[in-house]
């Protein structure tokens, strides 16, 4: 039986709306029940990629084929930072180890499939957030929410990628694109709420991202780009919310059967 089904005919039977079912995770607030279910947005960081000859990757310490990069979520669900941290806190992340695994030159971009990859979310009261320090992204501690890369085949590429990006411009400091991938769910204090299975080939979550060359230059980190990441799953209400509807609902029917006695 559909989990979020039943508890919404539950919710409707026990004359509850949606938001008493609002999830409150690590002070992180969200409501599963509605309209958007969890859709997160957010403002990103990351390398630039340095190619070698032709669009040959290369293993030199200043070739990077590797994405790496932080970012800050600034939206979830529609609603901004103080609607969905109101204790004042923020929802950062860092990603890593996604890997060039294919390179097609395209005009004066390219296609390019990459293999592997993970991403940590993080909570953090203490730091104020800046884009041209790495640091203020990882500092929250444990994982809020820990994922890793899933990859299914590209038809693009004929291999399994974690990520396929389009880039409309490409090498020379210019790198400019789209790209977009599927995560799973593999730790955190969150991953009860969203280990679901329910995106495309199984995966928790899907993520779109666009970037492009930050205009004055490399970061204090040394970063050369920047954008925005997209984030979306399927998530499920705390396991009390579940109790008490269960109750509820248990109730509602011990009532009935009373009523037709």
């Amino acid at each position: 039986m559909n989990i979020k089904k039943t508890l919404i005919g539950g919710a409707a039977a026990l004359g509850l709306s949606t938001s008493a079912l609002a999830v409150n995770v690590g002070g992180v607030v969200w409501d599963p029940d509605s309209f958007f279910d969890f859709t997160s947005n957010s403002n990103l960081i990351e390398d630039l990629l340095d190619p070698g000859p032709d669009g040959v990757f290369m293993t030199a310490d200043d070739v990077v084929d590797t994405l790496n990069g932080f970012g800050l979520v600034t939206g979830i669900n529609g609603t901004n930072e103080s609607a969905f941290c109101p204790s004042g806190c923020e929802l950062t992340y860092e990603f890593g180890g996604f890997t060039v695994a294919s390179f097609i030159p395209d005009g004066g971009g390219a296609r390019i499939g990459f293999t592997g990859g993970w991403v940590n979310f993080y909570v953090d009261s203490a730091t104020a957030y800046d884009p041209g320090d790495k640091s203020t992204a990882v500092d929250g501690g444990a994982p809020w929410l820990s994922l890793t890369a899933h990859e299914t085949l590209s038809g693009i590429h004929g291999i399994m990628t974690s990520i396929d990006a389009t880039l409309s411009t490409y090498g020379g400091g210019t790198d400019a694109g789209l790209g977009g991938g599927l995560l799973d769910v593999v730790g955190g204090a969150a991953m009860a709420n969203f280990d679901t299975d329910t995106q495309t080939d199984g995966a928790d979550w899907v993520f779109s991202t666009s970037f492009q060359p930050i205009p004055a230059g490399p970061t204090p980190d040394g970063l050369e780009l920047f954008g925005t990441a997209d984030f979306r799953g399927t998530s499920i209400p705390e396991p009390s919310s579940i109790a008490i509807l269960g109750l509820g609902l248990l109730g509602l029917a011990g009532a009935s059967r009373r009523r037709q006695k």
